[in-house]
Order: C-alpha cells, then sequence, then structure tokens
C-alpha cells in the first residue's frame, strides 16, 4: 500500500486563538499539573516510516526511545522485508501495551491481499497467531489500537463476513481469541473508522461518516462497559474531524480537523469530556497539516505527523509537552523520507 503524498502549500492566513485558559488544575486530564513540577518521562515511541524501502514505498515498523527533555535513539524494528508477496509487505499504525512487550498493527502482504492485524511480542520477537482475525483474505483490516493490558485489541475491516460489507469497526478479545459483540457500534450502511481505545480498554472512540452528524465525518465514542455511546457536546465541527487518540481514562480525546479558526488547513485539537470544551495546545500547530495524533495515557505527551517545510522529510514525528506547552526535541527520530502513524507511551505505561 504506497502512502498517499499530498503537496504542500504555503499558509494563506494564520488565525491566533485567544482567551482560552493556560494548564491548570482545571484542564489537566486526571490530576492537575503546575509547570515547576514537571518532571522528565521517558518514552518509547512506536512509528511506520518508508526510510529503508522507499522506491516504492513500503512502511516498516520502528521504535524510538526519549527522556522526555531533548534526547533519543532509535531502538529496534519490526523486521518485514523477507516477508509478503515480492517483498511488498507494507506495516502502519502501531500500537503499544503498556509494559511495551506488545505491538498491535495493520499489515498488507502485496497489493492483491487485504491489510491484516498483527501482534508483535518484542520479548520473543514473533508474531501471535490471532484466530478469528488471520486467514480472512477477502478483507481488509487496519488501525490496529490496544487496551493497555493488551487483552482488547480492536481494528477497522472492509467487507468482514457477515457486516455491512463497508468500513465498521470490531473488538477482539485477545485471550479468548474471539471477536466481542459490541451492540449499536456499527451504523448501517456508513463507514466506521480509525478506532482507538482508552488504555483501561473501557472507551472506544472512531470517526464515522454517519447520517446525523455534525460534518462530512465525525468523532464518535463508544463506551464498552455500558455498551452504549457517548454524547461528545461541542467537540465535531461541520467539517472533517477525524483519527481521535484517548487518555487513558477517556477523558481527553485528541484528533485532526481541517475546521476553519485553526492554524493551518489540518490542525490537532484536544477535547475534554468532563469541561465539554477544546483545550488549549500553544504551539503546536504550524500553518502545514497537522494529523494522526497519540495523546500518552496520562494526557501530558502529544504525538502526531506534520507536513511543515522545516521538516526531515516531506512527514515528520513531533513530540509536544503539554505541561511545558512546546515541542521538544527528537534527535535521531525523522529521516529523509515519510515517517507516520506515531505511538506514544511512557516507559511506565500510565
Amino acid at each position: 500500500m504506497n502512502p498517499l503524498r499530498v503537496r504542500r502549500s504555503l499558509p494563506v492566513f494564520v488565525v491566533i486563538i485567544i482567551g482560552l485558559p493556560l494548564m491548570s488544575l482545571e484542564t489537566g486530564p486526571a490530576r492537575g499539573w503546575a509547570r515547576q513540577d514537571a518532571k522528565p518521562t521517558k518514552l518509547v515511541i512506536a512509528f511506520a516510516s518508508t526510510r529503508e524501502r522507499w522506491d516504492p514505498p513500503y512502511p516498516k515498523i520502528h521504535f524510538y526511545e526519549h527522556d522526555g527533555v531533548s534526547k533519543g535513539k532509535l531502538l529496534e524494528s519490526i523486521d518485514t522485508i523477507s516477508k509478503g508477496v515480492n517483498k511488498s509487505r507494507a506495516d502502519m499504525h502501531p500500537a503499544l501495551s503498556a509494559d511495551g512487550r506488545y505491538c498491535a498493527f495493520a499489515s498488507q502482504l502485496g497489493v492483491a491481499n487485504g491489510g491484516q492485524t498483527e501482534i508483535w511480542d518484542r520479548k520473543e520477537k514473533k508474531l501471535l497467531p490471532l484466530p478469528g482475525v488471520h486467514g480472512l483474505l477477502k478483507t481488509h483490516q487496519m488501525h490496529a489500537t490496544f487496551s493497555a493490558n493488551g487483552k482488547r485489541l480492536a481494528f477497522t475491516a472492509w467487507a468482514w463476513p457477515g457486516s455491512s460489507g463497508r468500513w465498521n469497526v470490531f473488538l477482539y478479545d485477545v485471550p479468548s481469541k474471539k471477536i466481542v459483540d459490541v451492540p449499536k457500534l456499527n451504523v448501517g450502511t456508513f463507514d466506521q473508522r480509525m478506532p482507538a481505545l482508552s488504555a483501561d480498554g473501557r472507551f472506544l472512540a472512531f470517526a464515522s461518516n454517519a447520517r446525523g452528524g455534525a460534518g462530512r465525518t465525525d468523532i464518535y465514542l463508544y463506551d464498552l462497559k455500558a455498551k452504549t455511546p457517548v454524547a461528545l457536546p461541542g467537540l465535531n465541527s461541520k467539517e472533517m474531524d477525524i483519527s481521535p487518540s484517548l487518555s487513558g481514562d477517556g477523558r481527553l480525546i485528541a484528533f485532526t480537523s481541517d475546521r476553519p479558526g485553526g492554524v493551518g488547513n489540518r490542525d490537532i485539537y484536544l477535547y475534554d469530556r468532563v469541561l465539554q470544551k477544546l483545550l488549549p495546545l500553544p504551539g503546536l500547530n504550524s500553518p502545514a497539516h497537522e494529523q494522526s495524533p497519540s495523546l500518552s495515557a496520562d494526557g501530558r505527551f502529544l504525538a502526531f505527523v506534520s507536513e511543515r517545510l522545516k521538516g526531515a522529510g516531506e512527514r515528520d514525528i513531533y513530540l509536544y509537552d503539554r505541561v511545558l506547552q512546546k515541542l521538544l526535541p527528537t534527535p535521531g527520530l525523522n529521516s529523509k523520507h515519510d515517517d507516520i502513524d506515531p505511538f506514544v507511551l511512557t516507559v511506565n505505561g500510565k
């Protein structure tokens, strides 16, 4: 699967939003932060990159360690070069368990077969069997997401047997190796895509173009414990709202939107379900496209992709600290090619 290359565009205008509150006890995700109390937190970022196979571009999953301040280094990768049809396996959108051992991701074997959901054991260096998910070559699976304990796996699939045949979101119980029935999650003949599980495994966010939404594509949230949708007043716009990412308890939702009033065409936004409003992210967005946010479980760090002109490549991964309200240096993370689909994990998984 060749990633779609989007031409960069120069800014037409910049809107500065004023009057928004700074980080405070009110706006912390689960607890308040004071800037003077900010402490470095070791992070692991899983991401996809075409740096090793650019012509044609087939991404591969890499891992990167960061000290939470300004230093980082590349770790290992998931070796896929000898796999797939004509060595054309593409791995995308990783998600990590809280201990960092297991990595769920979407993988496509060649251009003819559908994508498949995988779980990689970083300790044992092997893929785990997923009966009920593997072996369905007529389906196309994408966008894997994990609960912190690695027991719940969600993904989106096209043409899943017994479904509407369009994109739908599915939940898989890893220990029992079974698809979990989630009533009223998918809506008719519309698309449900880009799922994101909260670390506690209770909440599932996704994007859908279902009729009756606020805009072209909206963010939805489902409570897996109560088995019911959750209202998100003030989150969606008349435009495109996609790519949700949840804090550990599901209170905060980071997402991408091209709504008017942002800094660029696509920007990253952060919504607080308790306060029912958007929170400020000063210094995060640019006049270029920002997309694919990943929020750490504690809500402090946001990793995302940007196409800003000063990056190392066409698309680069950036790391934002909400406590310090600034981008952190990430030496050695990006390449001259596409670096995409970040997932940020604090080492303690909290």
